[in-house]
């Protein structure tokens, strides 16, 4: 499907499921405004400690990463929904992100197992903080999300996750 179409469907589907009276530039944020929030060494615990969310997505990326420059509309679309003033489902799952590329985000990278670029991991915002991931471990509290390589695929992985259809 072409990105168009999708982005249509996108804001057909959030009319259909909404009640309130939401202007398309509101709901998709067109005004370019990030809706991820970004986080580093020195703000990740405390934001993720602090926040209401009940779930949290982070995407571990390198700014010079091809896949993660093709990336970034699909992740900000689907955070739009999330995050920001505008948002469809506040408070559900906050999205954020982190740079690798970043030194001063190298301890908190390696302290994740960020093993490639875009990774995304899901999992309560307060575990996150002062936390850290072992793929090889079997019972983490954090869960790899590896088909979200798009803001529908995305999408989907989070409707079966939450076990309801969000859009």
């Amino acid at each position: 499907m072409s990105s168009l179409f999708l982005s249509l469907l996108l804001v057909l589907l959030l009319f259909s499921h909404s009640s309130d009276s939401r202007s398309v530039a509101d709901v998709l944020d067109l005004s370019g405004a990030d809706a991820v929030v970004d986080l580093n060494r020195t703000t990740f615990d405390d934001f993720l400690k602090k926040s209401p969310a009940g779930f949290a997505i982070v995407e571990f990326f390198a700014h010079w990463c091809p896949a993660c420059r093709n990336y970034k509309p699909h992740y900000e679309k689907v955070a739009r929904l999330f995050n920001g003033p505008h948002a469809v489902h506040p408070g559900l799952i906050v999205m954020t992100r982190v740079d690798c590329a970043d030194k001063m985000n190298t301890d908190l990278c390696n302290r994740f197992s960020v093993s490639h670029y875009p990774m995304l991991l899901w999992g309560p915002p307060i575990k996150f903080a002062a936390g850290r991931w072992d793929p090889k471990k079997q019972n983490n509290e954090f869960q790899p999300i590896e088909d979200g390589r798009t803001a529908e695929r995305l999408l989907n992985w989070i409707n079966k996750r939450i076990g309801r259809q969000l859009i």
